[in-house]
C-alpha cells in the first residue's frame, strides 16, 4: 500500500486544501447562478467555475503538491532529527523515472481539441518527471480510477512514488451535453435530497501524493480500491447496484483483512467513521448508492457527499473528495451534506445534513460513472503512536498466458496470426453494394446478430468486433469478472468532433445526448461488459504513444486485484473510417482455472 504525503486542491472555494476545506466546514459553497450566454450556453445554468486554462490549472495543483510534500518531509527532519526516520528507509525522490506521474480528466481543453495525451505530457516536462505520463480517462470515477493505479504501481514496486492530479475545466462541450442529457439542475444541487433535481458541474484541479514510504507523523494510508461494471447500461445506473456493491464489497474485504490480527469476526463499523458517497443528486445514481449500501449493510454508517459545494468536478472529483474527507477526520469531523433536507431514496441511509464530531480514522470513498464503471477506496490516517514501518505486500510479478490475439486494421484482420480478411478493393465498388464504412461491412460479414451496434460511435464498433471475434475464440468460455484494460492515444477524437458539429452552430444549436455519451472513450468498455455480462474492472488509459512496457506495467498493477485473473486488453485507437487500429489480446494468469 501507498501513503498519502501531500496534497492540493485549486478550486472556486480556494487555493489550497486547506482553504477549500475550511469553507466546505463553513457551509459556504462555490455554485452559483450563470447567464444565459455563459460559455457560448444559450440557457443559464448553475455552477461553480474558474475559467482558467486547462493545463495551466493542473500543472498550478501539481507544483503546489510537490511543494507541499518537501515542506513536510523539512518539518518531519526538523521534528525527529533524522531524515531516515523522517521519510523511511529511502530518499524520496520527486522526479526521474521512479516517479509516476497520473492525470486523471475526461476531457481535458477540448475546445482546442488538444490530446490529453499530449497535455499530460507537457505538465509532466515541466514538473521534471523523466517517465511517461498516464491518462485515466473512466468517466465519472477517473479521480478514483487514477488514486487506485497510483497505489497499485507503488505497491507493485514498479515505482516508488506517484503524482495524482485530477483536472476538467468545462465549458461548452461538457456543460452543453449535460443540459442534452437533462442532467442538470435549475438550482444548486441537494443530493440524496427528496426535493433534488439534478446536478451541478464543477471545475477544480486537486493533486495527491503517494509514495511507498511514509512520513511519520504526517502520514495517511491508502487502502486497495477496486473498480467493478454494472454490465447494464452506458448512461443509466444499475437498479440493482451490482457493480457499485461488488466493488464496495471487496473493498470491505481488503479492510477487514489489513486491520484484523486474527480469523476471528470484526465490526467493520466501529472502524470507519463515514462513506463519502458519490451524490450527484441526480435521481438514479443516489438511488442507486443507497441500494449498493444497503446491499453492504452499511446503512446505518454515516455517509455524506459534496458536490453541493463544488458542483461535480468530473476528473478531479475522486481526488478532491478524498482529500477533503482526510481533512475532515484530521479535524475529527464528519462533513454534513449541503442542501439536504429529507431522504429521497427507497433505501435505508444515515445522511449527515450537517457537521458531526468523530474519533475514528477511516473513511470509504465511493464514484460511479458512464459506461456502467463504479470505483471504491479506503484510506486511514496513521496514529502517530504507530509503529510505521507497515508490513508490505509480496511484490511477485504475474506471469500471463496469451490464449487469443486479433489485430484489425482498415487492410486486413488478422485472428491468432491467421488473416480472416483483406482489403482488396475499395469501399462501395463490390458488387454494386451501396457504400458502407468498413466497420459496418465487416460486421454484417461476421457477426450481424447485434442490432445495438449500429447506435455505437467508431470507437465502440471497433471494439466490438475485435472482441466478438476473439471472445468467440475461447469457443463458449466464460469468466464473469473478466476485467477489460484498454489502451489507446487519441481518446474517443471522432465522437468528439461529431458532437462539437452540433453545438457550433449559433443559429443551429443542437447538442445531440446520443453522441455526448461516447465522447467518453471507456463507453468501448462498458459495451462489451454488456454484451458479455462482464462484472469485472473496466478502465481506459491514454498515452503518449503504444508502449507494450507500459502497458504491461500497468496490466501488472492491475493484477494487485486478486480477483482479476483474465483480461481483454491492448491497443485499440479510432480516428475515421479510414484511420483505426484495434490490437486486442486475451491474457490470463498462468495456472488460471
Amino acid at each position: 500500500m501507498a501513503y498519502i504525503i501531500a496534497d492540493n486542491i485549486i478550486s472556486p472555494l480556494g487555493e489550497t486544501s486547506e482553504e477549500n476545506y475550511l469553507s466546505v466546514k463553513s457551509g459556504r459553497s462555490g455554485i452559483r447562478a450563470y447567464e444565459p450566454g455563459t460559455c457560448n450556453i444559450p440557457e443559464g445554468f448553475y455552477a461553480s467555475l474558474l475559467f482558467e486554462d486547462f493545463e495551466t490549472l493542473a500543472l498550478r495543483s501539481a507544483q503546489k503538491a510537490i511543494a507541499n510534500a518537501q515542506k513536510n518531509i523539512e518539518n518531519a527532519q526538523k521534528d525527529i532529527g533524522n531524515k531516515q526516520k523522517a521519510i523511511g528507509n529511502a530518499q524520496l525522490e520527486l522526479k526521474g523515472k521512479r516517479t509516476a506521474f497520473i492525470l486523471s480528466s475526461t476531457k481535458g481543453n477540448i475546445e482546442e481539441n488538444i490530446s490529453l495525451a499530449d497535455s499530460a505530457q507537457r505538465i509532466a516536462t515541466q514538473l521534471g518527471i523523466d517517465a511517461k505520463p498516464i491518462v485515466v480517462c473512466n468517466a465519472c470515477i477517473s479521480g478514483l480510477s487514477a488514486l487506485i493505479l497510483g497505489n497499485r504501481l507503488i505497491d507493485s514496486g514498479l515505482y516508488d512514488a506517484a503524482i495524482v492530479c485530477g483536472c476538467d475545466t468545462p465549458r461548452q462541450f461538457i456543460l452543453s451535453g449535460f443540459q442534452s442529457l437533462k442532467a442538470l439542475s435549475p438550482e444548486p444541487c441537494r443530493p440524496f435530497d427528496m426535493e433534488r433535481m439534478g446536478l451541478n458541474l464543477g471545475e477544480a484541479a486537486a493533486t495527491l501524493i503517494l509514495s511507498k514510504n511514509p512520513i511519520q507523523g504526517n502520514s495517511w494510508r491508502m487502502g486497495d480500491g477496486f473498480i467493478r461494471n454494472d454490465a447494464f447500461h452506458i448512461s443509466t445506473p444499475s437498479k440493482t447496484a451490482d457493480g457499485l456493491y461488488l466493488s464496495l464489497q471487496r473493498t470491505l474485504e481488503s479492510f477487514t483483512k489489513e486491520i484484523s490480527s486474527t480469523c476471528e469476526q470484526i465490526d467493520m463499523k466501529a472502524h470507519l467513521a463515514f462513506i463519502n458517497a458519490h451524490g450527484t443528486a441526480t435521481l438514479f445514481n443516489d438511488q442507486m448508492e443507497s441500494v449498493a449500501i444497503g446491499r453492504a449493510g452499511l446503512s446505518d454508517l454515516p455517509a455524506n457527499a459534496y458536490k453541493s459545494f463544488w458542483g461535480h468536478t468530473m476528473g478531479a472529483a475522486g481526488i478532491l473528495e478524498t482529500i477533503i474527507s482526510m481533512k475532515a477526520i484530521d479535524d475529527d469531523t464528519i462533513l454534513g451534506t449541503r442542501g439536504f433536507s429529507e431522504l429521497g431514496v427507497s433505501g435505508k441511509m444515515n445522511i449527515c445534513a450537517e457537521n458531526r464530531p468523530t474519533d475514528k480514522k477511516v473513511f470509504i470513498k465511493m464514484l460511479s460513472g458512464f459506461g456502467g464503471c463504479n470505483a471504491t477506496i479506503w484510506a486511514a490516517k496513521i496514529p502517530e503512536r504507530e509503529n510505521i514501518a507497515l508490513s508490505q505486500k509480496e511484490q511477485q510479478k504475474r506471469e500471463f498466458t496469451t490464449t487469443h490475439t486479433i489485430r484489425i486494421t482498415p487492410e486486413e484482420v488478422i485472428l491468432d496470426q491467421r488473416k480472416l480478411w483483406e482489403r482488396k478493393e475499395e469501399l462501395g465498388e463490390q458488387e454494386g453494394q451501396e457504400h458502407h464504412s468498413l466497420l459496418t461491412t465487416l460486421y454484417k460479414q461476421m457477426i450481424g446478430n447485434y442490432p445495438k451496434f449500429y447506435k455505437m460511435d467508431g470507437l465502440s464498433r471497433l471494439g466490438f468486433m475485435a472482441s466478438e471475434i476473439l471472445l468467440n475464440a475461447e469457443k463458449g468460455e466464460t469468466d464473469k469478472e473478466r476485467a477489460i484494460i484498454f489502451f489507446n492515444h487519441s481518446s474517443s477524437i471522432a465522437s468528439d468532433r461529431n458532437y462539437k458539429e452540433s453545438i457550433n452552430d449559433k443559429d443551429n444549436y443542437f447538442p445531440s445526448p446520443s453522441i455526448f455519451v461516447y465522447t467518453l472513450p471507456n463507453i468501448v468498455t462498458g459495451e462489451i461488459a454488456i454484451r458479455n455480462h462482464f462484472h469485472g474492472e473496466t478502465s481506459f488509459f491514454i498515452l503518449p504513444d503504444k508502449d507494450e512496457r507500459m502497458m504491461e506495467e500497468i496490466l501488472q498493477a492491475s493484477c494487485r486485484d486478486a480477483q482479476s485473473k483474465s483480461f481483454l486488453t491492448g491497443w485499440i485507437d479510432y480516428e475515421d473510417e479510414r484511420h483505426f487500429e484495434a490490437d486486442l489480446k486475451i491474457k490470463k494468469m498462468r495456472n488460471y482455472k
